[in-house]
């Protein structure tokens, strides 16, 4: 016959918590409100979460500092990571866009900011429409490309020169101040 081990249950930091400072849960319970099950649950089940108010009242019944307690129960916590460049990036110049309605104005997808993404930084010198067709991949102009260059041109982060080359008329784009700043090279 074997023998079957009940394995115990391990508790969460908030169980731990209380532990720790050896609380009468039935106690705690009948002062805040709350079943011993939902206390239970907290102190048992990681899937179960304290609200904040509980944490007050819970705080208040044991006579503990409930900012400390909070900070040991989650002072661990850290925020995500800063943006990275090319996040940065899609955020200030989409802002300016849709400061302007221009994102509405010209229907611009996310496709099309993820291209406008690649397209500013190599305009900080002047690049012309085929020197950005091969860059991004493309064979052949397409509206759309056209279009977000426009918007960009009509936000003051690009500006457009036409030249006279051999008879053809070729558009050149280079970065405004604000597209510099936008892209946070230094224009000194």
């Amino acid at each position: 016959m074997q023998k079957t081990t009940k394995q115990k249950k391990q508790l969460t930091p908030f169980g731990e918590y209380l532990a720790k400072r050896s609380v009468n849960k039935s106690e705690v319970c009948r002062k805040v409100g709350i079943s011993i099950t939902r206390l239970n649950r907290l102190c048992y089940n990681s899937n179960n979460f304290l609200r904040c108010y509980e944490l007050q009242l819970i705080s208040l019944a044991i006579n503990e500092d409930a900012c400390k307690m909070q900070q040991e129960l989650y002072g661990q916590l850290q925020l995500q990571e800063e943006f990275t460049y090319s996040e940065q990036l899609i955020n200030n110049f989409s802002r300016v866009l849709n400061d302007q309605g221009l994102i509405t104005k010209y229907e611009i997808t996310q496709k099309d900011i993820e291209r406008i993404a690649i397209i500013l930084p190599f305009c900080i010198e002047q690049k012309n429409e085929t020197e950005i067709l091969e860059l991004i991949g493309l064979k052949r102009r397409s509206s759309k490309l056209i279009t977000s260059l426009r918007a960009c041109v009509e936000a003051d982060l690009l500006i457009i020169h036409k030249k006279n080359v051999e008879g053809i008329i070729v558009s050149e784009y280079g970065l405004t101040e604000l597209g510099e700043e936008i892209i946070g090279v230094d224009s000194n």
